[in-house]
């Protein structure tokens, strides 16, 4: 489970309009317990501008502590030229890359990321790059309080996000009375999520609140308060496991049926995951397929609409890099193989390869894991998605939470398209199909 870094594009917006401000710095919670923070520093040197935003998060899991970390410098010329640089560490190897948008050329931004080809991106109607045009926008909505509608871009991960909210009023926060609520949704590719942001028209943005896989997600100034603490006996990573009762068949039951404690929970629905009346879900193990699925060929030439992004590279499953070339070779694929058989076969091979299983490594990219063969599940997963995507097999990936033994924990797998169905497969556990007791919260095309 990885934080997403769709509240950085807003703690980079925080510099004021006019002179440089003090640096500011904030305050992150996951799930109740700290786990990071933020600054960001405006400097002014004659007509050229700059903005430095970093963020990090650490989080502990079975006594091991990851760190991710992100950095972003903007720079505005005298000709209203702008470049940005980033950085994105979610493992040993780093996300890095350069861009320009240049006034002579409104439309469009050039990108050039350490790993990967350049890359001109059209840009939105309406798109803000500069971040104080954001900030500008927030303070603005919240003197009027009227709805704030905003698309800015996420340089780690290439992606356009989009920020809808709407105005509930006056909601004070200690040291600033000023302060104006707003719920709604943000959106990064794929990846919707609804969001609290309490913005002051003087102050700009102040608190941010969202969820990440059902868990609270909280950014805040940090002059404000802190929020009452977690349990401290118990790591991030420790408070997401639920303990369950021992059952010597539980990887080869073929359903379960789960009951919630309190409100049953918003999940989505499939032939694996099906809602019941009284709070409770239906959980089975995916269908083997018929004849027709198991022909099915892989995809060869310009996919469809639909399975296009599916099938498509991006800075976590870079699978055009010749890196993966000898891995195809070594897995000794025969012709003529269906989308089934390279499933069944990538899914072996994931699991063999990855010898080392180490719970330290962060969110490393499939690139990364094909260098250094050690990870958990997300490595896993997304190594596996990279070799279906370059065998031509649609692929995602899947977070949720899975049982193994007397744990129900937070886990990362693959799905992969057969006619008109995703089946899960799961290379941690060696798994096609994946076992029953797995509780889907999402899947993801690894462009995010």
């Amino acid at each position: 489970m990885r934080a997403s870094p769709l509240f950085v594009l807003l703690l980079s917006s925080l510099a004021l309009l006019g002179e440089a401000p003090p640096p500011r710095a904030f305050r992150q919670w996951l799930g109740g317990q700290e786990v990071g923070g933020a600054t960001v520093e405006t400097k002014q040197d004659g007509a050229t501008r700059e903005i430095r935003s970093r963020d990090w998060m650490v989080l502990s899991r079975l006594g091991q502590e990851i760190r991710q970390e992100v950095s972003e410098t903007v720079r505005r010329g005298p000709d209203g030229h702008l470049t940005f640089t980033w950085r994105l560490q979610l493992s040993s190897e780093p996300f890095e890359g350069k861009a320009e948008w240049s006034p002579s050329e409104p439309g469009v931004l050039s990108l050039q990321p350490t790993q990967g080809p350049p890359v001109r991106k059209d840009i939105l109607p309406g798109a803000l790059l500069w971040p104080e045009d954001l900030d500008a926008r927030l303070m603005a909505a919240a003197r009027a309080g009227r709805p704030v509608q905003a698309i800015t871009f996420s340089f780690p991960i290439q992606q356009w996000s989009t920020l809808q909210l709407d105005c509930k009023g006056p909601a004070p926060l200690p040291g600033f009375p000023d302060a104006i609520l707003f719920t709604g949704q943000e959106s990064e590719g794929a990846a919707t999520v609804p969001v609290e942001v309490w913005i002051s028209p003087t102050a700009g943005e102040l608190r941010h609140r969202s969820e990440l896989s059902g868990l609270d997600m909280l950014t805040q100034r940090s002059e404000l308060p802190a929020p009452a603490p977690a349990r401290a006996s118990e790591g991030f990573f420790e408070r997401t496991l639920q303990k369950l009762p021992l059952h010597p068949f539980q990887p080869w039951m073929p359903e379960w049926t789960l009951r919630a404690e309190g409100p049953a929970p918003n999940l989505p629905e499939d032939a694996q995951q099906t809602r019941l009346p009284g709070g409770r879900w239906r959980l089975r193990r995916a269908a083997l397929p018929d004849a027709a699925e198991a022909a099915q060929p892989p995809v060869q030439g310009v996919p469809s609409p639909e399975e296009g992004r599916y099938l498509a590279p991006s800075p976590l499953v870079q699978f055009q890099d010749p890196a993966f070339a000898p891995l195809i070779r070594r897995m000794a694929l025969p012709p003529g193989l269906s989308r089934w058989d390279l499933a069944r076969r990538v899914n072996r091979f994931v699991f063999d390869w990855i010898t080392e299983k180490d719970f330290t490594v962060g969110f490393a990219s499939a690139l990364e894991v094909c260098h250094h063969p050690r990870g958990d599940c997300t490595e896993h997963g997304v190594l596996a998605v990279a070799l279906l995507r370059r065998l031509g097999v649609p692929a995602r990936g899947v977070t949720g939470w899975v049982g193994l033994g007397e744990v129900l924990g937070l886990h990362f797998w693959v799905e992969v398209r057969l006619k008109d169905r995703w089946v899960p497969i799961d290379p941690t556990f060696e798994q096609v199909p994946a076992s029953a007791l797995r509780i889907k919260l999402g899947d993801t095309d690894l462009a995010d």
